[in-house]
């Protein structure tokens, strides 16, 4: 019935509206909000049964096909890890949107760094789980996502000498170090993901030094001590370990 009702909308929007543009638009918003619908449901049964809709499954996959822009709007918007891990998982065709993702992640002055860090990690995460679908998309992809992060690192520690937890969202109250350090975990684990054979391995090693090194760099400043230098020391080991466990599982080792 939804397939129907879309179809006949569409017809509707696209005679009565002023210009195709305009309707492209309005379609957009449209299927945007219907997908995100859709997936918070599947997400949300898939992590409580193991099982989905294979009918909600090639819904999604059309509109992503042939809508594109979608998934870079909910991208932006900001989704829960699990509805990321069913997008990852099910829906290849969010690939197509690989452009319009590295396009936010780009737009250093229009949207605040620590939402493209966040957009940076679900980036990464499509990205890896489809690179098959253009190696040379994929790689640039990769790249303009851990060159976002590199560029945050500074918000995932904290200030040197105050709690990690300095940096709230002055709209929410939220967090901000707590959402980036779960963003930093989740790339260096979708990192670690990358098939030993990919053209990605390179890309990542040495990204995976990259991040590695900063984290020695930032324990060598020093400078302060306390509870707040200690839990910045484990933060900095904690994501220095992972870089290494997440490089030798490459096949590879920190350089």
């Amino acid at each position: 019935v939804l397939f129907d009702l879309m179809s006949a909308n569409e017809c509707i929007t696209m005679k009565d509206s002023a210009s195709s543009s305009a309707a492209l638009r309005h379609l957009t918003a449209r299927d945007t909000v219907i997908f995100r619908c859709i997936l918070f449901v599947c997400a949300s049964t898939s992590v409580l049964t193991s099982t989905h809709c294979d009918m909600c499954v090639s819904l999604m996959r059309s509109i992503a096909s042939r809508r594109r822009g979608v998934i870079a709007t909910l991208v932006k918007q900001g989704l829960p890890q699990s509805s990321v891990d069913f997008l990852v998982r099910f829906i290849p065709e969010s690939f197509q949107d690989a452009s319009e993702l590295m396009s936010l992640l780009d737009e250093k002055d229009a949207i605040p760094l620590v939402e493209r860090l966040v957009t940076a990690s679900t980036a990464l995460s499509i990205c890896v789980a489809n690179s098959s679908r253009g190696e040379v998309t994929a790689k640039n992809l990769l790249s303009a996502s851990l060159d976002t992060f590199v560029d945050g690192f500074h918000l995932v520690i904290g200030p040197l000498g105050l709690p990690v937890s300095v940096f709230r969202d002055e709209e929410n109250g939220q967090d901000i170090t707590l959402m980036c350090k779960e963003a930093t975990f989740q790339i260096i684990t979708t990192l670690s993901r990358i098939n030993p054979r990919s053209s990605l391995r390179e890309d990542a090693i040495a990204y995976l030094t990259k991040i590695a090194n900063l984290c020695k760099s930032e324990n060598a400043a020093g400078g302060v001590s306390g509870a707040a230098a200690l839990k910045r020391t484990n933060l900095l080991k904690g994501i220095w370990d992972r870089c290494d466990s997440s490089c030798k599982s490459l096949g590879g080792s920190l350089r």
